[in-house]
């Protein structure tokens, strides 16, 4: 691969990078390629087609515009890569820290106002810039020099001519701090070369008018109106917007990103490829485009109507239904529920509604909450005495809604003993738990005088349409073949756990997904912190548990993205890894992972520490590197007894994240034992998972309603899924055969991510 010691830029290449929107987002090929230029390494900068021409020389490279012609007055910008080192951070900033210098030097030569991160000290002829946000790297500056070798240029070369010659977050010397003017030199004379434009010697041009053509940075990389109309609409996406377009509809998939950025554009080109595939292959299909109001229903339908007719795509809507997910809900209840009964016949005004009731009760009960002070715990008097009402009133929603009505049945002697996310009201009593119950009480009361329904209670009510015989036997008939949710951060968990069986096939998904992180959750409870460690989303605040996921072998996040997918709760607790990063893994092997279904469950706990003993030898491994987690507490109990019974070597770990009990394995030379609940946090070269079968995962035997067998479906997935990533190479799961294989396996046995095997280990 070569280096280049200087990059020199004529003010026609810098207006042709700064203004092709190719050039605006690593999302974009060429911005990649873009970003390893400026790193140093030209080999695959070639983009004459946008507007660019690249001139190797030894040690350096020259960038013009296309069919730019000799003139002895140009605007030049020099980047002195011995000093100027980006490599120190990541190609996201690398690219915005060239695009920030880029427009300085268009403002500066064409004497546009600076803005506050852009700097031209008094006395001096340098200037400065800051080119990342004050809350993120602001320590990081550009310095350039104005006038450099200014004799020496001055007599030969007219024009402004730039040296950005230092990168970093060191101040330096101020004004008189100097720089080696060597590979200005060099570049500038090679800009002012015939040679490179191939002209007769004496030929001149002026110099032309210099206009700043404006694309912020912060500008989306496609919007609907470089969209719509378009013949070609999905020729002007970026190489992930198209590769998340181009995706078989049959396999799940997710987008991301912030408000403004083509989400919805993107999902409604995916669901018109999609049909467009059906027709085109002759299938008859059902596709389901899910909206969280009708405002959006009405957005998405206009959208469909102009592309599907500009991608020549006719009868639309006789293959696609586009609703709210309230809608849904309503053609399963028919008769059931009357629009009168709901509280809005918009989805996201009925929670509206819904917050609004709850704030009117919680203003009252704030107005008694000295009479509470005994008989409550203090953290949560201080939460209803001091927050905000509307904050409180929408963790209140989330309690009644997720944890009262999701897994309680609206029982109290449930809602007493459940185990409650980490996320939400901060409840540590049973005097907590009534207080809250009794809000909630009178929120039932309040529905009932005035006989309707919010939509949480739709929401179950559909669900135990869904999972009965009828739905299941009239499923491959009446069900969808494809399905797109739009703004999935705004639906609940009840919600959600909806979507799974709308499809026609249970051992499939065939559900794409647009999620927008910075907005408002649909379970607002959650805290930043732990919606970012579920998600990967990599910020200040994220703690690590989830960044092993992109540490994972290939096949690893491979099973650890199907079980995601088949969850009933994916969309707000879990990730798709594989869509939003690059496998990264240090080493060449990347073996499958395994199921084993053991002969009978009084095998599993020999069978346990068999497969740790097999995989420690496979791959060269310490005792302490491999984990087995369990997925019943009973079989825990009984591995326990195995290990003081049978004089094998094992620690155990005794609370979530326990890193102790992994420096105590280091030092004896043993495994790790432990709860599927305690593993969060940690990591091991290899896990063994044991007590994964139909029954035990998704837990069967507490399900006593339509409402806690959608909740222990959700425990399944969380703790299937968190398992799996903790490992880095190898994950085996062991279960019992005469039980079965987990349904939460179903879509990775399927698609061939995990090698089922049955019978004993070898």
């Amino acid at each position: 691969m070569k280096f280049v010691d200087y990059i020199g830029i004529t003010e026609g290449a810098v207006k042709a990078i700064v203004t092709n929107r190719e050039f605006q987002s690593i999302d974009f090929e060429n911005s990649q390629d873009l970003i390893s230029l400026f790193k140093g390494s030209p080999d695959k900068f070639n983009n004459e087609l946008l507007g660019v021409r690249c001139i190797e020389s030894k040690k350096g490279v020259v960038l013009t515009a296309v069919n730019e012609q000799f003139s002895s007055e140009k605007n030049t910008l020099t980047l002195d890569l011995e000093f100027f080192d980006l490599n120190k951070v990541s190609d996201p900033m690398v690219l915005t820290a060239v695009q920030k210098l880029f427009r300085f030097a268009i403002k500066y030569w064409n004497k546009l106002s600076l803005n506050n991160n852009e700097y031209l000290p008094v006395g001096s002829t340098k200037a400065i810039i800051f080119p990342y946000p004050i809350n993120r790297a602001s320590s990081y500056r550009i310095t350039v020099e104005r006038e450099p070798n200014a004799r020496r240029i001055a007599k030969r070369y007219s024009g402004q001519h730039l040296l950005a010659y230092k990168f970093g977050t060191v101040e330096g010397e101020g004004i008189r701090e100097e720089y080696s003017e060597t590979n200005f030199n060099k570049a500038i004379d090679q800009i002012f070369s015939h040679e490179i434009y191939g002209q007769k010697k004496n030929e001149y041009l002026p110099n032309p008018t210099s206009v700043l053509l404006g694309v912020d940075l912060t500008e989306s990389p496609v919007s609907s109106s470089t969209i719509i109309g378009q013949t070609d609409p999905i020729s002007k996406l970026s190489v992930r917007q198209r590769e998340f377009v181009l995706r078989d509809y049959m396999e799940p998939a997710r987008i991301e990103g912030p408000a403004g950025s083509g989400k919805t554009i993107c999902m409604v080109l995916k669901c018109l490829k999609g049909i467009a595939i059906a027709k085109a292959n002759g299938s008859p299909v059902k596709f389901l485009f899910i909206s969280p109001s009708q405002a959006m229903v009405k957005n998405v339908s206009y959208f469909i109507d102009v592309m599907s007719k500009s991608m020549q795509l006719h009868d639309v809507h006789s293959i696609l239904e586009i609703k709210t997910l309230q809608d849904v809900c309503r053609s399963f209840l028919q008769s059931d529920v009357h629009d009168s009964e709901l509280l809005d016949a918009d989805s996201t005004e009925a929670k509206n509604a819904q917050l609004l009731h709850l704030v009117g009760l919680l203003e009252e009960t704030k107005i008694e909450m000295t009479g509470h002070k005994d008989f409550i715990s203090n953290e949560l008097y201080e939460t209803f005495w001091k927050d905000d009402l509307f904050h409180i009133a929408e963790l209140v929603r989330h309690e009644i809604s997720v944890v009262i009505k999701g897994r309680c049945d609206e029982e109290f002697e449930k809602y007493k003993v459940v185990n409650r996310p980490n996320y939400g009201l901060p409840l540590q009593t049973n005097n907590d738990r009534k207080f809250i119950f009794d809000i909630f009480k009178r929120y039932s009361s309040i529905l009932n005088t005035i006989s309707q329904f919010d939509p949480d209670d739709v929401a179950i009510s559909t669900l135990s349409k869904l999972d009965s015989p009828i739905w299941r036997r009239r499923r491959v008939r009446d069900g969808y073949d494809a399905i797109f949710i739009d703004e999935v951060h705004l639906f609940n968990m009840n919600e959600l756990s909806l979507i799974h069986y709308l499809t026609k096939d249970s051992k499939s998904t065939p559900i794409s997904y647009a999620i927008d992180l910075s907005q408002a959750l649909g379970d607002i409870a959650w805290n930043d912190t732990d919606f970012h460690q579920s998600i990967g989303m990599s910020n200040e605040e994220r703690r690590t548990t989830l960044r092993a996921v992109f540490r994972c072998s290939p096949s690893i996040t491979d099973l650890a993205f199907s079980i995601t997918s088949h969850g009933a709760n994916l969309f707000t607790n879990f990730d798709n890894p594989v869509s939003e990063a690059s496998y990264v893994f240090d080493t060449i092997e990347d073996p499958t992972p395994r199921y084993y279904l053991i002969n009978n469950d009084a095998s599993l706990l020999e069978q346990g520490f068999k497969a740790a003993e097999k995989i420690k030898a496979m791959h060269g491994l310490k005792r302490h590197q491999v984990a087995l987690i369990y997925f019943d507490r009973a079989l825990l109990d009984d591995a326990l007894r195995y290990v003081n019974g049978n004089n094998k070597m094992a620690i155990v770990l005794e609370e979530r994240g326990d890193i102790q009990a992994i420096k105590i394995a280091e030092r004896a030379s043993q495994f790790l034992l432990g709860h599927a609940d305690y593993v969060g946090g940690l990591e091991f070269e290899a896990v063994v998972l044991i007590g994964v079968d139909d029954g035990r995962v998704p837990n069967s035997s507490s399900v006593t309603s339509t409402a806690s067998r959608m909740f222990q479906n959700y425990v399944a997935h969380n703790r299937l899924y968190v398992a799996v990533t903790r490992a880095k190479r190898c994950v085996w799961v062991l279960g019992e055969k005469l039980r079965g294989p987990s349904t939460v396996l179903e879509v990775a046995i399927e698609n061939k991510k995990i090698e089922l095997m049955e019978g004993n280990i070898e």
